[in-house]
């Protein structure tokens, strides 16, 4: 549907604020994120319920051969599909939410594949089935109009970050809000005021998870126990940091498997929980080499995503950053954050306000986006 469209459906419902529901799955593959919020789709917003739907060992493992061997895209776009659908349904019974008080659904999708640098960034979920099966409207697809006019398409998580940190009394800029799930990214705010800038860099816990899923036979590393029991390796660290990416100023973003082969070789001569302990540092080296590229230092540093939990990241963290490291207000719900992000992002697009620029994407011009689906 076209921009003017979203709009002139908007202002027939005549609604100051919107009831959004965001949904997330992250390339971590942990499960789906769904929150509620209430907000006029600038600054003011309710945060109203979370829950995170765990992806079965079998989805999780159709998901990963997918993204290995492109096959079956019916099937594999189907599983996500439906899953979303059943998730979406408890969630409205779980809450005792009324269905006919929700304006709108953002669904993120599964991410699969994302080169911005080939105009391309690929999410797997079918909206307009969503939005039949619910009877809810749906926006999704919401990185590809910003990749097509020549953006990275990611992260779009700072205009979230920033609406948060202007509803903070008396908070204290620069603002760095680190987000670490499948990959890292930050977000940096000079003042209240101004554009975030927000870029991607480098891994979160994805190769974490790979690794303890092939050594250890569990998910992921939970609380950082194994990591901190281990020896993180700087010499590799370093090397690793010497890969061109890394040098590349933003606005830039990634594809959770962009630097594969570049830890397999790297980590090749370390033991399992080395390797653990030496991925956990390098996050911590990632933002160090980051907030570089910045004149002014950021006086608050927060953390959401899966690695908010991650006592070994944290740690390492701690070393550099101890004290601005702040913690979230009591409202916020690290693991919800990016849920959240998608309600608020849908919210902007039903009524065509901006979500990407140039700070935050590369994008020309400012730009909203995301595809609208009614049900029949």
């Amino acid at each position: 549907m076209k921009t003017s469209d979203k709009y002139s459906y908007f202002m027939k419902s005549s609604k100051t604020h919107i009831n959004s529901m965001g949904l997330m799955s992250g390339t971590s593959l942990d499960g789906l994120d769904i929150a509620l919020i209430r907000t006029n789709a600038r600054d003011k917003f309710e945060l109203n319920q979370f829950h995170t739907y765990k992806y079965s060992k079998l989805l999780k493992k159709s998901i990963n051969d997918f993204i290995q061997n492109r096959k079956n895209i019916k099937k594999i776009n189907s599983l996500i599909t439906e899953f979303n659908i059943e998730a979406i349904k408890s969630f409205i019974f779980d809450f005792n939410i009324k269905k006919e008080d929700i304006d709108i659904l953002g669904i993120h999708g599964q991410t699969i594949f994302h080169n911005p640098k080939e105009k391309w960034t690929w999410q797997l979920c079918d909206g307009k089935s969503i939005a039949n099966a619910v009877n809810i409207p749906v926006i999704s697809n919401f990185r590809y109009r910003d990749v097509c006019l020549g953006g990275e398409g990611a992260p779009l998580v700072g205009v979230w970050h920033k609406a948060l940190l202007e509803n903070i009394r008396d908070a204290v800029y620069p603002i760095v809000f680190l987000n670490i799930g499948g990959v890292s990214n930050i977000t940096f705010l000079e003042n209240k005021y101004d554009i975030p800038y927000s870029f991607d860099i480098g891994i979160g816990n994805g190769p974490i998870d790979t690794i303890v899923a092939e050594h250890f036979n569990i998910p992921f590393d939970k609380d950082g126990k194994i990591g901190l029991k281990g020896k993180a390796n700087t010499d590799v660290i370093n090397n690793i940091l010497k890969n061109k990416w890394f040098k590349q100023k933003p606005p830039k973003s990634l594809d959770k498997h962009h630097f594969d082969y570049t830890l397999r070789f790297g980590l090749k001569d370390l033991s399992p929980m080395d390797k653990v302990a030496t991925l956990s540092k390098l996050i911590s080296f990632q933002l160090k080499e980051s907030l570089s590229l910045f004149s002014l230092k950021p006086k608050r540093l927060y953390i959401s995503g899966g690695g908010y939990k991650n006592q070994c990241i944290l740690k390492n963290i701690k070393e550099n950053y101890k004290n601005i490291l702040t913690p979230l207000e009591d409202n916020w719900n690290p693991d919800a954050i990016e849920a959240q992000a998608f309600a608020y992002l849908a919210s902007k697009s039903l009524k065509s306000i901006p979500y990407t620029w140039k700070r935050i994407t590369g994008i020309k011009s400012k730009s909203s986006g995301g595809m609208l689906d009614f049900p029949d």
